[in-house]
């Protein structure tokens, strides 16, 4: 395969306590790769995976702490194994001191055991076309599972054989260093002994032309020890990346990167790829959340009234009710963004400077003085307890304060950031008949019939009963055009804070542009009223899905 021609996607699988990355580039001919994309990666840029026994996510501040690891070292995707995350879905983690956000994928049970993640960088993140967590032993991205290659084998068959296919985690397997009979699967720096485990994984790599990436490079053996008893006195290979042999030229480099730490006695295996992936099609960015409380601000609203009285002083009125309408509304955005800025998102990281300190001599202690670095492993794990206790009572107290100054919005505002997860997308949906819709025109129809079913029902055959005793009220002909009290009066009645439709004007611009906006919003419904024709912009609605389970399935 040319690989400057080459176009591809994010496409990955993976199983349960042994944790593995299948990575399959999708190519351009296939149906849901569609419209023009741009470059994610290109043959010149070193992609690294990395896979990560982390032992757990599940203690307080832990995958905040892998989160920081991921980003410090530059890894683009990293599957992380022994997560024991119950449930399965996605998460936005926002790792301390660090101005990035990852995405995490996982996949787990109902009891804190096992389970899988996948976790990627915001750039990689912009790749993944799908994500399906099967059970806490497997799920398609990233893969778990102890000897259960079988199970691997029947997700790697749904990965097409032209595609570039990456294996990468703990496989609980000794492969050893003897190359006989396995010359096309071990190359000629392996380590130790052969074990049963490594025999079923050397037949697999064999029955899937798959090389064992591992052994293809020279390192130093602590270099490619990948776990360390906790008593500090064995260690292992344990952890591999496999390669279909087709692409070996994409893998540059395998090596454990001892520097790395999260409390694990795994050391985390990093791999250097050269691939050309590219990210899904680019979708509009929604307009930035501005602050549009401050229109109710008396000196706010004077300047937007100036402002909006010499900019409708410059438009002429038309008679074409879409053209009225749009001048109108980009008229009003267009004095209203100047004095209402964006809102800044703001995190509070809660893992302090104190637990901070601790991790970083954690690290250091880990290759000096082992056993120190255990205390410190319980030290840390307690600290973070302390400033997540530390910070809930924050969290309790500005409530409290909202409450008795009646601030009712920034008490709600605080409840819905406390007890909702913090989330990335996750486009992955089921079709009707249970498979996984991945393309953008494949779930773009599975929408389409589901609110077709869900709103548009058959009218009855016959006119509908009307229930004995009730008179049908008769409404009287308008004859006459909207006055413009009605108009003062129906802006009136609304609500601030609510979100704006497709034009993006809201209720703080309506209530804020005074007598100027009334008369031009009169003379808008006057068009309106005659030419008996609403907007386009008027006709569209935004539908917002709220899913039941927090799951798009």
């Amino acid at each position: 395969m040319d690989q400057k021609r080459r176009n591809s996607t994010i496409n990955a699988t993976a199983f349960g306590a042994a944790d593995a990355l299948v990575l399959g580039t999708q190519g351009a001919g296939e149906k849901w790769v569609t419209g023009r994309r741009s470059k994610l990666f290109n043959t010149k840029t070193n992609i690294q995976i990395a896979a990560w026994n982390v032992r757990t996510g599940h203690h307080v501040g832990q995958k905040e702490l892998i989160a920081a690891e991921i980003i410090k070292g530059k890894i683009s995707i990293a599957t992380l194994s022994e997560l024991r995350i119950t449930g399965s879905g996605t998460l936005a983690i926002n790792p301390p001191e660090i101005n990035e956000t990852v995405a995490l994928y996982y996949s787990g049970g109902d009891k804190r055991e096992a389970g899988v993640g996948f976790m990627v960088s915001q750039l990689a993140a912009q790749s993944v076309v799908a994500f399906q967590p099967l059970s806490d032993r497997l799920a398609i991205l990233s893969v778990d599972g102890p000897v259960k290659l079988h199970l691997f084998a029947t997700a790697l068959d749904s990965v097409p054989k032209r595609d570039v296919i990456i294996l990468a985690g703990d496989l609980n397997a000794h492969v050893g260093a003897d190359r006989t009979g396995w010359k096309e699967t071990l190359g000629r720096f392996g380590h130790g002994n052969t074990n049963d485990n490594g025999l079923r994984l050397l037949s697999f790599a064999a029955a899937n032309d798959l090389m064992i990436g591992n052994s293809i490079f020279q390192h130093p053996l602590k270099h490619r020890l990948t776990w360390r008893n906790p008593a500090g006195k064995d260690s292992a290979i344990l952890d591999y990346v496999l390669i279909n042999r087709r692409f070996r030229s994409t893998l540059g480099n395998v090596r454990v990167m001892r520097g790395f730490d999260c409390g694990s006695d795994h050391y985390l295996v990093r791999a250097r790829l050269r691939l050309r992936l590219q990210r899904a099609k680019k979708r509009p960015t929604p307009p930035a959340k501005r602050d549009w409380a401050r229109l109710r601000d008396p000196a706010v609203r004077r300047n937007f009234q100036v402002l909006l009285s010499n900019r409708f002083e410059a438009l002429a009125p038309s008679n074409d009710v879409n053209e009225e309408q749009e001048q109108m509304s980009a008229a009003i955005i267009e004095c209203a963004e100047p004095l209402c800025p964006p809102i800044r998102r703001r995190t509070q990281p809660w893992i302090s400077d104190v637990c901070l300190d601790l991790v970083a001599e954690r690290k250091r202690l880990k290759h000096v003085n082992f056993e120190e670095y255990r205390r410190l492993n319980r030290e840390v794990r307690k600290q973070l307890k302390i400033a997540r206790e530390t910070h809930w009572n924050g969290v309790a107290t500005e409530m409290e304060e909202a409450a008795s100054r009646h601030e009712y919005q920034r008490l709600y505002q605080t409840i819905r950031r406390i007890t909702g997860k913090s989330k990335v997308t996750n486009n992955t949906i089921k079709k009707a008949d249970g498979t996984f819709a991945n393309s953008p025109g494949e779930q773009l129809q599975r929408w389409r019939e589901f609110f077709d079913q869900l709103y548009n029902h058959n009218a009855p055959a016959g006119p509908a009963p009307t229930p004995p005793n009730i008179k049908q009220a008769e409404l009287p002909f308008l004859d006459i055009d909207p006055m413009i009290t009605e108009v003062k009066a129906a802006i009136k009645s609304l609500k601030n804070g609510k979100a704006p439709g497709v034009d993006q004007i809201t209720t703080e611009m309506l209530k804020a542009g005074g007598d100027v906006l009334v008369q031009r919003l009169h003379t808008l419904l006057g068009i309106i009223w005659t030419a008996e024709q609403v907007p386009e912009a008027w006709k569209k609605a935004i539908i917002v899905p709220i899913l039941k389970k927090g799951d798009s399935r």
